[in-house]
């Protein structure tokens, strides 16, 4: 009498669909109903029963919310694949901000509280989730991130606290709003999307309960005999492990702010973390984060290399898994200062701390032709390898 479940799978999968990500199981080969066709999950409605007991009755709609259940439910475990990519996307997001010496900026902790993100999006249950694709893994965009600091640094300066002014909180995020494109700029604060790892490995499946739906429909006045209805969810789980990371381009700061800013983050990311709250549903506990044990500490800067003249800078000795790229193609960015240099389809990407070294490092008339071109073409460039890409480490000899 109760329809059975039905995912649409492509049959090349075959038993690999065990694999599926989470995201993969809930948006793409999400269950549905099998009822003598292929019906939309919530469209999904128990056979008529009326001419059947009370204790008939109660069994078949428990079997029926079980089996709806089960659609959610199923959708939670993270196989061993995807793990395995969580693992691997954490690992490289810390080898990048090793990257970015003292510029970079890391804080780790664990959720107190279930974290949900993108329930707004379409589903048949009607509650999405955020999912990362290709990968089908829950993540927080780091425009989420930053759109909560930025909150967070409001609340701080309206309680006055020192450092929180309109301005500074301008200077390191970029303007909250734009009323023309010519004051249109980003701040100095790049935040990246963070990847939590589920703890247990696996998702949540959470329940809220409107109890006027009828009132929110229009069609009835709010009152207190209104029939709750059970609306289920997916949430990472509380005691889940969160890294947020963000890096800082200080040449974009005012000099009262360049040795500031590590410590607003800090003040900034303890109020988030306590009384804001990640992804949705805050206002009712959800996305709070436990008030990290250690504060972050800074990553020593490298080195600092001889650019007093480009032979100086030539003649550095080659590290392991360097390359020379010949004859590269610098770029220059004008509105960022950054650099890159492409070379036989490759492209090697350079911090603008590293773009102002080069450049110093170029004979006069080139850095003043890549100064007006913003191109410079058939320069011998030495680069390092950095997950699946190349970083640009500086000028190198022919």
């Amino acid at each position: 009498m109760i329809p059975e479940l039905v995912a649409a799978v492509p049959r090349y999968l075959g038993q690999s669909f065990a694999e599926a990500a989470p995201g993969h199981r809930f948006q793409i080969y999400f269950n549905h109903w099998e009822a003598g066709k292929f019906t939309a999950y919530k469209d999904a409605r128990l056979p008529d029963i009326k001419h059947l007991d009370k204790h008939e009755k109660d069994a078949i709609r428990k079997e029926f919310e079980k089996r709806k259940n089960r659609a959610v439910g199923d959708t939670c475990p993270l196989p061993n694949a995807s793990k395995a990519q969580i693992q691997a996307l954490r690992e490289r997001q810390q080898a990048l901000h090793a990257h970015h010496g003292a510029n970079g900026y890391r804080i780790s902790t664990t959720s107190s509280a279930p974290f949900a993100t993108g329930l707004g999006n379409e589903h048949p249950i009607e509650n999405g989730f955020a999912f990362l694709t290709p990968y089908g893994l829950p993540y927080l965009a780091g425009s989420g991130v930053k759109g909560i600091l930025r909150r967070a640094m409001q609340e701080l300066g309206a309680e006055g606290k020192e450092g929180f002014s309109e301005e500074a909180i301008t200077a390191l995020l970029g303007p909250e709003t734009v009323n023309k494109p010519e004051d249109a700029r980003r701040g100095a604060l790049d935040f990246w999307d963070v990847f939590p790892s589920p703890a247990g490995d696996k998702l949540v499946v959470e329940i809220m309960t409107p109890h006027f739906g009828k009132y929110y429909q229009g069609s009835e006045v709010p009152h207190d005999s209104g029939q709750p209805v059970p609306v289920s969810f997916l949430a990472v789980p509380a005691g889940s492990a969160f890294d947020f990371h963000v890096v800082c381009q200080p040449g974009r700061l005012p000099e009262s702010l360049q040795k500031q800013w590590r410590s607003l983050l800090d003040q900034a990311f303890a109020h988030a973390f306590e009384w804001v709250g990640f992804g949705a549903k805050t206002s009712v506990g959800y996305g709070a984060m436990k008030a990290p044990t250690a504060q972050p500490v800074a990553v020593a800067a490298p080195q600092p290399q001889a650019t007093a003249s480009p032979a100086t800078a030539a003649q550095q000795p080659e590290a392991a898994g360097q390359q020379v790229w010949a004859s590269a193609t610098l770029t220059l960015n004008p509105g960022t200062g950054e650099m890159q240099a492409s070379f036989e389809g490759k492209v090697a990407k350079g911090m603008k701390s590293e773009a102002d070294r080069l450049r110093a490092a170029l004979p006069e008339d080139q850095a003043s032709k890549l100064k007006k071109k913003h191109t410079l073409k058939d320069v011998a460039v030495r680069v390092a390898p950095l997950g699946n890409g190349w970083v640009l480490k500086g000028l190198a000899s022919t």
